[in-house]
């Protein structure tokens, strides 16, 4: 049996007892019509989807096309991409070490260098710094350089 069935399975039954789990959640006087519950009930059906998603795929593609892709490769090289990161945010700051991690993962991911991407790494890095920055009020690494 393949990992990926297993772990479907696995996601699937985690699923389905933090389901229950949320459904024995006692309801409140004060509850609105989501309730105590709802948000939990909500991940757990997510988790369930994605378990399916994960075991039909499996069942989808061959054994051989999964092995020759690579994805734990590619999933270290992601990993490697956010402790880089993490290690320049300090001295780049925020939305300058942001702006260079999305449009290094846009590269990793095979896009080619073109102004759309610059374009798209700028803004996103400037979105994100206006709504944790600005909007949520969280601090953010200035950089080095910006002091």
């Amino acid at each position: 049996m393949h990992r990926d069935l297993v772990c479907a399975a696995a996601g699937l039954a985690l699923a389905g007892a933090y389901y229950a789990a949320a459904a024995a959640i006692p309801a409140s006087l004060l509850a609105d019509g989501v309730g105590a519950g709802g948000i939990p009930k909500l991940l757990a059906v997510a988790l369930a989807l994605l378990s399916l998603v994960l075991g039909a795929r499996r069942l989808l593609v061959s054994s051989r096309a999964a092995a020759v892709d690579g994805p734990h490769v590619r999933a270290l090289g992601i990993a490697a991409l956010g402790f880089v990161y993490v290690a320049v945010a300090p001295y780049l700051g925020y939305p300058l070490a942001l702006a260079l991690l999305v449009a290094a993962a846009t590269f990793y991911y095979g896009e080619r260098l073109r102004p759309a991407v610059l374009v798209y790494a700028i803004g996103c890095a400037a979105l994100l710094w206006l709504v944790f920055a600005k909007l949520l009020g969280v601090a953010m690494p200035p950089g080095l350089w910006w002091r």
